[in-house]
């Protein structure tokens, strides 16, 4: 079983050379085995209705990442992902298995290097990383009414107490209404 690193968050957005800078995707977690062939959420509950998504990844690999579902534009649209009016669309921002073997303990660096081998090799859906520059990031992804973005220790193995921040635009307008979605209905 692989357990994902959980990002605590950070209210404020930060500059520094050693970490790297995401885009925070607004859909669900996923890690998507190969291996196994299934798709398993950040709790490690099977997501079923996802693992089509499994036939566009190579064989032989786990990925951590994010399910979303893209406008025209290329932004994730969660409403779109939710009531399935978009396709959903599998986007892998760690690896932690590769062609056999086990790379969880290698540096983030090492693994991002090999993602993006595996992404250019097989066409998969990524974004790039900032490095360095989260400030600067940040007010990007607030002006463009993204999520947010989530800091990761370039140094870092991939392990449950690894350093991952998660810095939330707090003006995100497609979190209004949300909670309303995920309330436990009481027959």
């Amino acid at each position: 079983m692989f357990s994902p690193i959980i990002p605590a968050v950070r209210r404020e957005p930060f500059d520094d050379a050693a970490w790297l800078f995401d885009l925070k995707l607004d859909g669900f977690r996923g890690i998507a085995d190969t291996v196994e062939r299934r798709m398993l959420s950040k709790n490690g509950h099977r997501l079923h209705r996802f693992e089509p998504l499994l036939d566009a990844l190579p064989p032989g690999y786990v990925f951590d990442g994010e399910i979303v579902a893209l406008d025209d534009a290329g932004r994730p649209v969660f409403n779109d992902l939710m009531f399935g009016r978009r396709a959903p669309v599998y986007v892998a921002f760690d690896v932690l298995f590769a062609d056999g073997e086990d790379v969880r303990g290698a540096p983030l660096k090492d693994r991002r290097a090999i993602l993006a081998s595996t992404v250019r090799r097989h066409g998969m859906q990524s974004y790039e990383p900032v490095l360095g520059e989260d400030i600067a990031a940040f007010k990007a992804v607030c002006d463009l009414d993204l999520e947010g973005i989530v800091a990761k220790r370039l140094r870092d193995p991939y392990w449950p107490r690894a350093a991952w921040w998660k810095i939330l635009n707090r003006s995100y307008s497609q979190k209004k209404g949300r909670a309303e979605l995920f309330e436990r209905q009481i027959p």
